[in-house]
């Protein structure tokens, strides 16, 4: 189960996309089709299309994975006698906002997930793995699981589904169907996790420059970052409220020991939420300290230009008052009356600050 948590080097991760290819037996594959398996004790076992039909209504852990942009896909499910109609109607469907539908025997809904991210050309700026993080859309999974078979439908490919096919690729173990989608949610909590180091590294960047005062687009970043994060608690939150049914009301016909590994995966979604809601908290007060910082510095500025104000308002009324054009000016003829004047505003400026401080005003 720990390979669900490991990060897969590109050489694996490529070879594991190439094993990913649908065996192409029993007559022609529709492109809606991704993978199937079939968990027999200690393995599980790679199905075909036509395998995985006959599978689908059999009694052993069946994953069968599917795309929504297939109408031989969809009519196909459509036929599916062993789901519920309304479970067959809700994959064929469009639903895209997270809930669970709990039935006597069987659980159906929609998680949101991360898109996976393409692999960008050489050079280009998508190369950036926090630019690519950035820019990924989140998509909609819907799901359908009971004691027999778990079925999962998505538009586009995405992060939580891709983990869960490597790891069963690579060997790891699941008891039954309940179990196997105990493993989605893990990896759907990894795929946020990631996501919200990655915002939390960023955010701890900003917070040291900040203090330091050698960031200098902090404001810039932290507002990109906040934005970052409420797209993705967004996401988690209406998330975390509807699986949360399972853990208040729980399935009845799962098996105990899955059904504590789905409760406990569930918790760590709820963890995930209450680390992402203290990011926040952190980024709104990084927010206010930038503003105190910007606030001081233009309170500092300001003083320095009402002191200025202060010492050259004596100056300016000495000046005005000689400017005057009329009879009568004292000095007007006088050999040294201009460097008197200049020693009266020197004066008056020096008490001026003298008495600036002895205020403490600056």
């Amino acid at each position: 189960m720990n390979s669900i948590n490991s990060d897969i080097d590109s050489n694996k991760a490529q070879s594991a996309r190439q094993a990913d290819a649908p065996p192409a037996r029993g007559g022609p594959v529709p492109a809606g089709f991704i993978s199937a398996f079939r968990f027999a004790g200690a393995e599980a076992i790679r199905l075909s299309w036509d395998e995985a039909r006959k599978e689908i209504a059999g009694d052993g852990p069946t994953w069968l994975h599917l795309s929504a942009n297939d109408d031989t896909v969809e009519n196909w499910l459509t036929g599916v006698t062993s789901m519920p109609d309304v479970a067959r109607e809700f994959l064929n469907g469009e639903d895209k906002r997270p809930r669970v539908h709990m039935g006597s025997n069987f659980v159906y809904g929609v998680v949101a997930d991360v898109e996976r991210a393409a692999v960008s050309p050489a050079g280009s700026s998508e190369a950036d793995p926090a630019a690519r993080a950035s820019r990924r859309a989140t998509g909609a999974l819907r799901f359908y699981v009971d004691s027999h078979r778990m079925i999962t439908v998505r538009a586009q490919p995405l992060q939580s589904t891709d983990r869960l096919r490597h790891a069963v690729l690579e060997g790891a173990l699941f008891r039954d169907t309940v179990d196997l989608f105990a493993g989605l949610i893990r990896a759907l909590n990894q795929t946020f996790a990631d996501r919200i180091d990655e915002l939390g590294d960023r955010l701890d960047d900003v917070e040291e420059g900040v203090i330091d005062g050698t960031h200098p687009n902090s404001r810039v970043e932290l507002g990109e970052v906040r934005r970052r994060l409420v797209e993705v608690k967004r996401f988690i939150d209406p998330e975390r409220n509807a699986l949360t049914q399972l853990v208040t009301r729980r399935l009845d016909w799962a098996e105990p020991r899955s059904m504590e590994a789905l409760i406990q995966a569930i918790q760590v979604l709820n963890g995930l939420a209450a680390g992402l809601e203290g990011l926040y908290e952190r980024a709104k007060l990084l927010q206010d300290e930038i503003a105190a910082q910007l606030s001081e510095e233009i309170n500092g500025k300001l003083l320095w230009l009402a002191v200025m104000s202060a010492l050259l308002m004596p100056a300016t009324l000495i000046s005005g008052i000689f400017g005057m054009n009329v009879a009568g000016l004292p000095g007007t003829h006088g050999p040294h009356s201009f460097w008197v004047v200049i020693g009266v505003m020197v004066v008056c400026a020096a008490g001026t600050l003298g008495y600036l401080r002895k205020l403490r005003l600056w």
